[in-house]
C-alpha cells in the first residue's frame, strides 16, 4: 500500500467545489484540519500528500477519498532543473546554528509555550514546530523552505511572517498574529531544508509576496530571478540548515 495518494484533475474540481461551498480559502482550511498549507495546496495541485493527510481532507469535504484519488504508480523527476537551482542557492550559503526549529506543546499552542531545548535536528509527524532566527544585524528576511516533497516555498514574507523587516535579535514564525502560530509537521519522512537570506534593503525581486499573501510556491523562474539578485548583492547573508521529518 503506499505511503501517498494523488487526487485525479476530476477530484480535485470535486473538491474545490465542495471548498467553495464552505467558503473557506485554502489557508483558512488549512486551519481547520489542522495541516500545513504546503499540504493542502499539494492536494489541490495534484501532487503526493501522505495517505493519512488525503484522507483526513477528504472527510472534512464529505468526500469519498476513493473517488477523489488516482491509483496506480506516479513516475516522479528525480533531478529537476528546480532542484538544481537550489542547489546553487544553497551553495551560496553557509551553515548556521543561528537559525533551527524549536518545538512547540501540543496541547497548548499558545505564543510563548516553546519546549526549551537546543534547535531541533530531527521532528516527528504530527508535532508542532516554530522557526526561530537570531539576527546580529537588522535585515529584511526571505526564508525559503523545501520540504520532503521536494517541494519549495517562500514563508517570509507571507500571511505567517507579516513584518519581513527585522531589528537584531530572535524571531519566531509563524509571527504573533499569523493564520497559525505553529507550524504541523506533516507529509512523508525524509530530510527539509531551510534557506535564510537576510538582505539590507527590500530585494527587488518580481515575485516578491506581499506581507499577507499566502504562503508562494517556488518555481524556477524564481530562484533564477533570486540567484542573479544575489550574485549582484554580494553583502547580502545567506544561512542554511536542514533536519529530518521522522514518522
Amino acid at each position: 500500500m503506499s505511503r501517498t495518494l494523488v487526487a485525479s484533475p476530476e477530484g480535485v474540481q470535486l473538491a474545490r467545489k465542495a471548498l467553495k461551498a464552505k467558503n473557506l480559502t485554502q489557508t483558512d482550511f488549512a486551519i481547520e484540519v489542522r495541516l500545513g498549507y504546503s499540504t493542502v495546496s499539494n492536494f489541490f495541485n495534484t501532487k503526493p500528500i501522505y495517505r493519512t493527510n488525503f484522507q483526513e481532507i477528504c472527510v472534512f469535504l464529505g468526500l469519498d477519498w476513493k473517488d477523489i484519488a488516482v491509483f496506480g504508480d506516479i513516475e516522479t523527476e528525480e533531478l529537476s532543473p528546480l532542484d538544481k537551482l537550489w542547489q546553487q542557492l544553497q551553495s551560496l550559503g553557509s551553515p548556521t546554528e543561528q537559525m533551527g526549529l524549536v518545538l512547540v506543546k501540543e496541547e497548548t499552542l499558545g505564543w510563548g509555550t516553546r519546549i526549551p531545548s537546543r534547535y531541533e535536528t530531527s521532528v516527528q509527524i504530527g508535532s508542532y514546530i516554530q522557526v526561530e532566527i537570531n539576527l546580529s544585524t537588522p535585515g529584511y528576511l526571505l526564508l525559503l523552505q523545501k520540504d520532503t516533497s521536494g517541494q519549495m516555498w517562500c514563508f517570509c514574507p507571507s500571511c505567517f511572517a507579516q513584518q519581513p523587516h527585522l531589528d537584531t535579535g530572535k524571531t519566531s514564525l509563524p509571527q504573533p498574529g499569523s493564520p497559525m502560530n505553529a507550524f504541523p509537521v506533516e507529509g512523508t519522512p525524509g530530510k527539509e531544508e531551510i534557506i535564510a537570506i537576510i538582505t539590507k534593503e527590500v530585494p527587488q525581486l518580481d515575485w516578491l509576496t506581499q506581507d499577507n499573501d499566502e504562503v508562494l510556491e517556488l518555481e524556477a523562474s524564481h530562484l533564477t530571478e533570486l540567484l542573479n539578485y544575489v550574485h549582484e548583492h554580494e553583502e547580502s547573508q545567506l544561512w542554511y540548515t536542514d533536519y529530518m521529518v521522522s514518522a
